[in-house]
């Protein structure tokens, strides 16, 4: 059954367009609890937390374009650096799951290390995944979940399964996947990246600590208070979009109702819930996908 939906296009995309369907019909549900006296009575309680909240956008991308600049620092290149990363940021919110980011990047360099780049470019991709798992996991195992009925699980297998997922991350170049047709036409291009793949993964993670406490900071600003598990519901709320597929403007709407289908139920105020997931999503994704437009250009060699 997956083999069939991976092998066609159009199966996998009416896959996730049933799925987008599913978490908008959540998102509908969720903004029928929503008041217009409550959105109006919404104020900035902590305008500290909001300007750290923004703050800390310029270190999301920060750690992310150093992902990047390590990628060119291993294919030997330095050319065009900024340019390059600012349209993938691009070419990824038009995306599904910010997956095409590759897409904006690869036509500043030769035509030769195009492939090599796509395929270093999912492995970053992979290694943000792998954080937003990780995380996520540690949520379960603290907090459980309660709309699905999960309990907190045991620490220990947790942490268990996701350092084989890790080990598992960091040998890929040197197992065969058989599930994978184009193993053999992969492995090569991942042949000595074991140091790229450490060095993305430390980002990777470092990058996810500080949108988490972006998120928290913005809870704060609007009248939460900030505490540990206020975190660990952040952490599933990305855990759970993580593996959610989107269409298009990367998690736009996915988060937002992930986010109140979670914490609805637990801290009530859907309407302050909503903007501040909006307001991670205008700083981290809609404000530097805009000022990337005039990036986006065909230099082809």
């Amino acid at each position: 059954m997956y083999k069939t939906i991976k092998n066609s296009p159009i199966l996998l995309f009416f896959v996730k367009l049933i799925f987008t369907g599913i978490v908008l019909t959540i998102f509908y549900q969720q903004l029928q609890k929503i008041s217009w006296t409550g959105i109006q009575s919404i104020t900035i309680v902590h305008p500290l937390s909001l300007g750290l909240a923004i703050a800390l956008g310029f270190f999301n991308h920060y750690f992310d374009f150093r992902k990047w600049k390590a990628t060119l620092t291993f294919l030997e290149e330095s050319t065009q650096t900024v340019q390059s990363y600012l349209a993938g940021v691009l070419t990824g919110f038009l995306t599904p799951s910010l997956l095409g980011n590759f897409i904006g990047r690869m036509y500043y360099y030769p035509r030769k290390k195009r492939t090599q780049i796509i395929v270093l470019t999912f492995l970053g991709n992979g290694a943000q995944f792998l954080a937003s798992i990780f995380f996520g996991l540690l949520s379960l195992a603290f907090v459980g979940q309660k709309q699905l009925n999960i309990p907190p699980l045991h620490l220990g297998f947790i942490l268990l399964g996701v350092t084989c997922i890790l080990f598992i991350y960091f040998i890929f170049d040197k197992i065969p996947i058989p599930i994978l047709k184009w193993n053999a036409k992969v492995a090569p291009l991942l042949a000595g990246t074991s140091k790229l793949r450490l060095h993305q993964l430390v980002l990777s993670f470092s990058r996810y600590l500080v949108f988490s406490f972006q998120y928290l900071f913005l809870f704060h600003a609007f009248g939460f208070s900030i505490s540990f598990e206020l975190l660990l519901w952040v952490w599933q709320i990305y855990f759970w979009s993580t593996l959610t597929p989107s269409l298009w403007l990367g998690k736009l709407v996915i988060r937002e109702s992930i986010a109140l289908w979670l914490l609805v139920p637990i801290l009530g105020h859907p309407a302050t819930i909503l903007l501040s997931s909006v307001s991670l999503w205008v700083v981290n994704q809609g404000l530097i996908a805009l000022a990337s437009i005039p990036f986006l250009k065909k230099q082809v060699k």
